[in-house]
């Protein structure tokens, strides 16, 4: 029995992925790593899959330091390519499979990726066929000899499934057994890049954070927060491309013996009943997640028993709450971290009361460091004051890749990265998340948070979305515009908006403008509004205008 909140010597410590593979097909063997449809792998499967997968890369010449993008959906070969691709002392590049043709060429092209491998026939998607009208040259040359105008380093592109209508540039791996294969190599050092997962861009391109074989240590110590187990089992359907779904979802739970129910994504019916047969005690949700199972005929509370953990991605203790009281989830929580650390870098530990886990975002774990930095001054703010997060330890990213000048930005001297993010360090220690920093902005001398405005726009009954952006003011400093999307049925006027707001908020806070838009600009996957396109817009708009809406 595990002692409670107390850390477990960790086996990952300074492993490679093809050392962590090993130790888990030594440790676990035989029992069950993952489900997926009608297929299960074992843990010594699993070590077998990602050695095929490894020969078959080594068969394509790469060298050491070549990256291997994946755009595919959830599914098996996806944890195969990306763990052969990392231990073979290459880099895998996560592709999210929501963008859009300007976005992926982006990503793929300053990746400077040498081989994609994608889903054929039968996906979601016309992956094959999208990178085709992309790049209309797929369609004369020859598959591993790629001269693609847009994906310059480029050589090849591997659809793991059979196409009806075949593309002449597009290799052909439907069938393993006629894939060239050749002895693979071992990377020995732990400190090189073995991952990059691009950031959502919300507020400007997407940057790939460059992530070490750490992963495996970080993925243990945050599963003893969990006080996982080998009788534990995840139902996982976020996407694996996202730290969320790799390193809190498989490698968090496979370090610990726990086996891992995948699927591609989300439906409600389907995650009951695999729920209950599986006897799944963990889930990672999104709040759509949950609000869709709540509200599913087949939904029983009973057939959830054995669920007793998982992290839900979001902020709102309401949330938090609906999933302990509505799914029997009483280890509801939420870390803190992000891509460029390596994910979650704060914890609470499981057995903590609801209240207390909803009062702050945990501890560090074992490794890593946090501070609260005044911005401007870079002196650490006093406990309890708002300032910026800052994270140092192993986890921290090893930069953005062919991103110099944005990596010495993000990452200071002394090793620390500074988050963006606003929060606060607590008397116990532990550290609660407030908002990016950037989401705020100064009116008159004055913080505003933005995310504390959105609130309250959202509690007008007409209002179903709601985001603010500063624009420069040449008196006031900055002001703000909100944005706001209408639900069906109702109408809403801006002035009206800003006469309900006027009556809860500080006149430093009312936004100077509002813009009524039919939807906002989302990023692909993660669906988080995009507020640098909002920043446009408000500037083509309002420029810095020197009167404002408000009496400040």
């Amino acid at each position: 029995m595990f002692q409670p909140r107390q850390e477990r010597p960790n086996p990952y410590l300074g492993l490679t992925y093809g050392q962590a593979v090993g130790h888990l097909a030594a440790s676990y063997g035989d029992r069950t790593a993952l489900v997926f449809e009608d297929r299960r792998y074992s843990f010594a499967d699993v070590k077998g899959e990602v050695d095929a997968a490894a020969r078959r890369l080594a068969g394509l010449e790469l060298r050491p330091g070549d990256t291997v993008a994946l755009w595919l959906p959830n599914r098996p070969e996806f944890i195969w390519y990306w763990m052969a691709a990392a231990q073979s002392g290459f880099i895998a590049v996560f592709l999210n499979t929501r963008l859009k043709r300007d976005e992926f060429l982006y990503q793929i092209a300053q990746s400077r990726s040498r081989v994609l491998i994608i889903a054929g026939d039968g996906a979601f998607r016309d992956f094959p066929g999208e990178l085709a009208q992309a790049c209309p040259e797929l369609k004369q040359q020859q598959a591993g000899q790629l001269q693609l105008a847009a994906l310059p380093d480029l050589r090849h592109l591997i659809a793991l499934d059979p196409q009806a209508r075949p593309i002449a540039g597009v290799s052909d791996w439907s069938n393993p057994a006629r894939i060239a294969q050749a002895d693979a190599m071992l990377e020995a050092n732990p400190d090189r890049p073995a991952l990059i997962v691009y950031s959502s861009g919300t507020t400007a391109l997407p940057k790939g954070a460059m992530l070490t074989h750490c992963i495996w240590r970080k993925a243990f110590d945050g599963g003893v927060r969990y006080y996982l187990s080998e009788q534990d089992r995840l139902f996982l359907c976020v996407p694996l491309f996202g730290v969320l779904g790799c390193l809190s979802g498989i490698l968090m739970f496979w370090t610990h013996g726990c086996g891992v129910v995948l699927e591609e994504r989300f439906d409600a019916g389907r995650c009951i009943a695999l729920v209950k047969r599986e006897a799944c005690t963990a889930m990672h949700m999104l709040p759509v997640m949950i609000d869709g199972i709540i509200a599913h005929p087949d939904f029983s509370k009973p057939d959830f028993a054995r669920l007793r953990l998982g992290s839900i991605l979001s902020n709102d203790a309401a949330v938090m709450r609906k999933a302990a009281d509505r799914l029997g989830l009483e280890g509801a929580g939420s870390g803190y971290g992000m891509t460029e650390t390596t994910g979650v870098v704060t914890r609470g530990w499981l057995d903590e009361p609801m209240e207390e886990r909803l009062k702050s975002h945990g501890k560090p774990l074992p490794g890593c460091t946090v501070r609260v930095v005044d911005p401007e001054t870079l002196l650490d703010m006093p406990v309890g004051e708002i300032g910026e997060i800052w994270i140092g330890g192993y986890g921290v990213m090893a930069g953005y890749f062919d991103k110099p000048l944005e990596t010495a930005e993000t990452i200071t001297s002394g090793g620390w990265l500074r988050s963006g993010d606003a929060g606060i360090l607590n008397a116990d220690g532990s550290l609660k998340f407030l908002h990016r920093l950037k989401d705020g902005y100064k009116h008159n001398g004055f913080n505003v948070s933005t995310p504390e405005v959105e609130s309250v726009m959202l509690q007008h009954p007409a209002v179903s979305g709601a985001a603010v952006v500063p624009i420069p003011h040449d008196r006031h400093g900055e002001i703000g515009v909100g944005f706001v999307t209408v639900k069906p049925g109702a109408s809403l006027l801006g002035p009206e908006l800003l006469a309900f707001l006027r009556e809860k908020l500080s006149s430093y806070k009312l936004p100077a403008d509002i813009v009524l838009i039919d939807e906002f600009p989302r990023t692909a996957g993660t669906d988080k509004i995009q507020k640098f396109k909002l920043k446009e817009q408000a500037l083509s708009l309002f420029g810095a205008p020197s009167a404002s809406a408000r009496s400040a």
